[in-house]
């Protein structure tokens, strides 16, 4: 290779590189300092506000006030409460929790230190998360579609009922606010206190499962790894004819820990 077209490579990637780095600058939010004023801390302000975690008035300037909304919202999405709204800060505000609350195998579950599977949270599908919704809706709190996916619309419905009712406001709605709504909605409404994972549930308890079937000699599993479709049921199905069971296509939470949880 001569020097010249040498030069003309090198010089291609180095502008790459220089590219590269501007998107990723782009992509990034920079920390807004406490104390400072101008247009990031009014749109900061401005949805901080749209969220319903400031009342006061977008000003521009980050003061006491906005510094305690921000405190607000970071323990909403589970950040550290430290009143820096740096890169993690913003993306969850501007882009919604699905942006952040991933580890790095993009298990929702993990990222938000989820212990209980009986919580229903953001990123989940099926049944579960549809009576939430129509819990939510009964009670007031819910006017977006009854589609079974925890999005932002169901992750705010649920915040908004946990401040009102003086639970600990994290989008989660672990057993003590599934508790609380049937409680409000006088038992109409009620929210099951167990899984069912089935078509279109998306949770690590189907990862869990289908990892047991394949190991059981009941696969290959074609779905996408954590999310149930027809493969995994399929796949249930002949597990639940090889062992003599009811041929549902679900998997009860007892008959899960049962087997699949089962030491």
């Amino acid at each position: 290779m001569n020097t010249k077209r040498m030069t003309k490579i090198i010089a291609f990637l180095i502008a790459l590189v220089l590219v590269l780095s501007l998107v990723a600058t782009a992509l990034a939010y920079s920390t807004i300092p406490y104390g400072s004023q101008g247009d990031d801390v009014r749109k900061m302000q401005t949805v901080l506000r749209q969220k319903g975690f400031y009342k006061g008035r977008v000003d521009g300037k980050f003061g006491p006030a906005t510094r305690k909304a921000v405190i607000a919202f970071q323990k909403s999405v589970s950040i550290t409460a430290d009143g820096k709204p740096g890169n993690r800060t913003l993306t969850a505000l501007y882009e919604g929790s699905s942006a952040i609350n991933h580890d790095a195998n993009g298990d929702v579950k993990a990222a938000l230190n989820i212990k209980d599977p009986r919580s229903i949270y953001y990123g989940m599908k099926g049944d579960r998360v549809r009576s939430l919704q129509q819990a939510l809706r009964k009670a007031g709190y819910y006017n977006a579609a009854i589609d079974g996916k925890f999005g932002d619309n169901t992750r705010n419905a649920v915040l908004r009922f946990q401040r009102d009712h003086g639970l600990y406001a994290d989008g989660i709605a672990g057993v003590k606010t599934q508790n609380k709504l049937n409680a409000v909605n006088g038992g109409k409404a009620k929210i099951s206190d167990s899984f069912v994972l089935g078509l279109g549930s998306e949770c690590p308890e189907v990862r869990s499962l289908q990892s047991y079937l394949c190991h059981n000699g009941f696969g290959p599993i074609t779905d996408k790894e954590g999310y149930f479709g027809e493969s995994t049921r399929d796949a249930l199905i002949m597990w639940q004819v090889s062992t003599n069971r009811s041929t549902t296509g679900t998997m009860t939470e007892s008959t899960y820990n049962n087997t699949v949880a089962k030491p």
